[in-house]
């Protein structure tokens, strides 16, 4: 959805927003519908040059949130899934 990124700076931040949508695919049910927002620093220690800290703070912010995504889905309960057909 986003990917909030800065102009400048010795640090960089960057901050990814991503919608996650699961549908079960026998009925059509959406089971999971969540958007996830996540930032990462890549600190001026990480890479001298701008344009690579840069590029591993937009590699690290979509790191955390795939892996925040994971951590999510891993605390759905079968059972509420089951209940809420």
């Amino acid at each position: 959805m986003k990917l909030e990124q800065p102009f400048v700076g010795l640090d960089m931040t960057v901050t990814s927003s991503v919608r996650y949508v699961v549908i079960e695919r026998s009925s059509g049910r959406t089971v999971f519908d969540s958007t996830v927002t996540t930032p990462y620093t890549a600190r001026f220690s990480d890479a001298l040059i701008a344009l690579e800290r840069l590029k591993l703070a937009n590699e690290g912010a979509i790191r955390t949130n795939i892996g925040e995504l994971l951590s999510q889905l891993m605390q759905l309960k079968i059972e509420e899934i089951a209940l809420a057909r």
